[in-house]
């Protein structure tokens, strides 16, 4: 799916300890009254907002896996206090959006599909809430903002600005996720085109943003939907390589799973996950888990190449134009 987990702009040197946080989480337990716990409520909000970076930056994928669930109810539980705090939407948006895509990949690499069918449908379910999460985050600031996007207004991502593209970015990543977990929902499938839009006013609004995620998102977007632009996805993969600095082991496999495997290009798919492992992951410590998880989804692919390509008994004389990783 392309999706990147990193911290938020500004979030570098905030505290995410849970050390600081339980205290507070005690106090606002003995609080009485409305006021008093929504003044509590948006203390811990601005707290935890900023505490994605300790996530990120951890190289152990089970490990964050089975901390998430905690921190997600927590923020939902916070959220009844401090419904507008935008810091603490996103932080739940992307908390949501990032265990989501951590049971679908998971799903995709089981051998029982019975098992994997119920995960898929969990993950959707987990990646729509995330995706409302990122939405009501986006009302904050512009009000009506989904129905006039659902509606095709215009002029619903023309008043965006580079303040909501964290919010733009996850409500696109969780909607193209939730998609991806449920093929079969053809009414959500039909909205796919809202996540490429979402995602594509990021580009417009700040082509930078984090690294170039928003382009590695197009990267898959454009070369694994129905009447997708396969030059267009190899245009963002080789503007998402250069601000990514080639610290996206996922950018890779971005390119690798949605083209060289439609293209059947053995070789060009062989590169481009062997690049994805190459990727050193202490040289990029901001980017640890989400190295970590493709890279674990690499190794697992390479194992999957007699499933995907028709000749793979040796590397296919196709190659993409210009050459699939370069």
């Amino acid at each position: 799916m392309g999706v990147v987990f990193r911290s938020s702009p500004g979030e570098a040197g905030r505290s995410n300890s849970f050390s600081c946080i339980l205290p507070v989480l005690v106090a606002v337990s003995i609080l009485s009254g409305c006021s008093a716990n929504r003044l509590a409520a948006n203390i811990i909000a601005d707290t935890l907002a900023g505490g994605a970076g300790s996530y990120a930056s951890d190289p152990d994928p089970e490990l964050i896996r089975e901390a998430l669930p905690f921190g997600l109810k927590t923020y939902e539980g916070l959220l009844e206090s401090a419904p507008a705090h935008r810091g603490l939407l996103l932080a739940t948006a992307r908390g949501f959006t990032a265990y989501a895509y951590m049971l679908k990949d998971e799903a995709d690499r089981m051998n029982d599909p019975a098992r994997s069918r119920e995960q898929r449908h969990r993950a959707r379910d987990l990646f729509l809430r995330g995706r409302d999460y990122a939405l009501r985050g986006l009302e904050v600031s512009h009000p009506g903002f989904t129905t006039a996007l659902r509606a095709g207004d215009g002029d619903a991502l023309a008043e965006t600005t580079r303040e909501d593209a964290d919010f733009l970015y996850w409500a696109g990543a969780a909607w193209a996720g939730a998609v991806a977990s449920d093929k079969q929902d053809f009414m959500l499938v039909a909205e796919l085109g809202l996540a490429g839009r979402l995602v594509g006013r990021v580009v417009e609004l700040d082509e930078s943003y984090d690294k170039g995620a928003a382009h590695q998102f197009l990267v898959t977007y454009e070369g694994g939907r129905p009447g997708g632009d396969r030059k267009l996805a190899r245009e963002h993969y080789r503007r998402a390589l250069e601000l990514s600095g080639g610290g996206s082991a996922g950018l890779y496999l971005a390119l690798a799973e949605s083209v060289a495997v439609a293209e059947q290009d053995l070789a060009g798919f062989r590169r481009l996950v062997d690049a994805a492992l190459a990727v050193d992951a202490e040289a990029f410590p901001d980017r640890r888990l989400a190295n970590a998880i493709a890279q674990r989804r690499a190794r697992w692919l390479l194992t999957r190449i007699p499933d995907l390509f028709f000749d793979a008994s040796g590397e296919s004389s196709q190659s993409m134009a210009g050459g699939t990783a370069s």
